[in-house]
């Protein structure tokens, strides 16, 4: 009699954290509700995190449920109106995550960045505090995941007077995604920020070249 071993493949538990809190000045208005290829951004991330598997949290000011796709919401400012910054937004994030939880990050001026993309991206988190992809030199510390662990780790940062999420990470244990783990998904072209009229329509123009 032959036997055949199985290989399974635990996944991560996790939730996602769509951040939509950005000021917008460059765009002259909330980005966050811009249409670009006929969805607006903030429905684009809520569907990308959907279609990777779990219901995502929206952080940042409070929206309509039409919005936000009918997700749930969450005001990092805690009704102040004023904008936390990326490490607050995280923390409040995080400590929503259920016991054990993963958090996969998603800013939602991101729009090329893909499912796939973002499953790798959680799968790659196990045993790490944070999985970070790394583009011509720069984190993209909101298109990441990050472990529950993290979150001593920012309270100090928080306490020391800290709001940028950069300044965290080199006292987490960090995977950094580099350009070759990233280009099966698309490359660094994926973290096309839009963040200005020009990125809109760059980001319009990718859109419809992938969907060709």
């Amino acid at each position: 009699m032959i036997f055949r071993s199985r290989a399974f493949i635990v996944r991560l538990v996790w939730t996602g954290l769509v951040f939509a809190g950005g000021q917008s000045r460059r765009m002259g208005t909330d980005k966050a509700l811009l249409e670009v290829g006929g969805r607006t951004l903030l429905l684009r991330a809520v569907d990308a995190v959907r279609e990777a598997g779990r219901e995502p949290i929206v952080l940042g000011p409070p929206r309509s449920a039409a919005a936000v796709g009918g997700a749930r919401q969450a005001d990092e400012t805690h009704g102040s109106g004023k904008r936390a910054g990326p490490l607050p937004a995280l923390r409040h994030g995080l400590a929503l995550c259920r016991a054990g939880q993963a958090a996969l990050a998603l800013a939602c001026d991101v729009p090329l960045v893909t499912t796939e993309f973002l499953r790798f991206l959680i799968d790659a988190a196990r045993g790490w505090d944070a999985v970070v992809p790394r583009v011509a030199h720069e984190d993209q510390v909101l298109t990441a995941a990050y472990d529950p662990a993290c979150l001593p780790v920012l309270d100090r940062a928080l306490e020391r007077g800290e709001r940028a999420l950069h300044a965290v990470l080199a006292d987490l244990r960090v995977r950094f995604l580099d350009e070759e783990a990233i280009a099966p998904f698309g490359g660094a072209a994926i973290f096309l920020n839009v963040n200005t009229p020009a990125g809109k329509e760059s980001a319009e123009a990718a859109l419809r070249e992938r969907h060709r």
